[in-house]
């Protein structure tokens, strides 16, 4: 009797070929689902930062009737000698550690035996958002709110406009006010433009690295291009060699010098495809795309467009006024 010896059939070239091209098209079907789970989750989460700014910001107003300034006084007396030229000048997010459940780090930015270049950074997790590229340094926050047209500043060679008016923007300078102390309410923002339509904070991953010494050791006061978003009658461009207007989500390279920010770079901008993270004064949050018309932004930005674009007085943009819907009239 004679056995039949069996033989093993191994895969041929082409069969490997096909299965090997077979599971690179899977893999290449399955990493954007995978990518874009992946930013839908850091959306969410920057959502969520935000959230809680935006809560804490309106915790703020209900308890101040009044929104705080990008910046103020902490202590009019940092040495606590009697004089008042050498004020202690926090951020608004100084301002917000109450609600925040950090009294801790107001304590030591209302200490007077702590000195201006001992003041705590602000180092919170959540003011990151997990798109940002500057995300592992802790120091970087990605937020900022809406200042309304640029502050007059004679270094940075901004001319500004010093009879800015409140219908402009939604904070201000509360520690060196030009024409006196102006500040946004809710009541305000009621009886005008309303809080869903106007703009509280957004991201921006140009924001700079604000500490309250500059690199020669003296004092640095914030200023609006470090902590907030701003509007002009034109969008302005990212940069003399460049042409691009400095539109949402443009102007986004890493900054020149972190502790010395432009205005142009005082935009929504974000690493989330397409879209920017904001929040509104009503602390609703939404998505604004990068293709956002700038009369619209504009629009967004004024706590009351139509005075805003009036045809007399500073900054006038007669655009804004045309820009509404019943063509002027009111």
């Amino acid at each position: 009797m004679v056995r039949r010896r069996s033989r093993r059939r191994g895969f041929t070239l082409v069969e490997l070929l096909v299965v090997i091209t077979i599971i690179g098209m899977l893999v290449a079907l399955l990493l954007p689902a995978v990518q874009a789970a992946r930013e839908a989750g850091r959306r969410a989460q920057c959502l969520n930062n935000q959230k809680q700014l935006a809560t804490a910001l309106l915790n703020y107003e209900s308890s101040r009737r009044e929104f705080p300034g990008y910046r103020f006084i902490v202590d009019p007396d940092e040495n606590n000698d009697g004089t008042a030229d050498d004020p202690i000048v926090g951020t608004w997010m100084v301002s917000l550690f109450p609600y925040l459940e950090r009294a801790d780090l107001e304590r030591i930015w209302k200490d007077d035996s702590v000195t201006w270049a001992n003041k705590s950074v602000v180092e919170l997790k959540f003011l990151s958002c997990p798109s940002d590229p500057r995300r592992d340094n802790p120091a970087m926050c990605a937020y900022v709110v809406n200042c309304g047209v640029p502050d007059p500043d004679s270094a940075a060679g901004i001319t500004g406009y010093p009879g800015e008016g409140i219908e402009h923007g939604v904070f201000f300078d509360h520690a060196a006010p030009i024409g006196g102390k102006k500040a946004m309410s809710l009541d305000y923002l009621s009886r005008h433009d309303g809080s869903t339509n106007t703009l509280l904070i957004s991201e921006n991953i140009q924001a700079t690295l604000w500490r309250p010494i500059d690199s020669s050791g003296g004092p640095r006061w914030p200023n609006e291009r470090d902590l907030g978003i701003v509007w002009d009658v034109t969008p302005g461009l990212c940069d003399p060699s460049d042409l691009r207007p400095a539109k949402i989500n443009q102007c986004i390279p890493a900054p020149r010098d972190l502790f010395n920010p432009v205005v142009n770079t005082a935009r929504p901008s974000s690493r989330h495809p397409g879209m920017v993270v904001a929040f509104y004064c009503d602390g609703h949050g939404d998505y604004l795309r990068d293709d956002i018309d700038w009369l619209v932004y504009k629009h967004l930005m004024t706590p009351d467009g139509y005075l805003a674009g009036r045809t007399g007085g500073p900054t006038p943009d007669p655009e804004l006024r045309a820009g509404i819907f019943d063509e002027g009239k009111k």
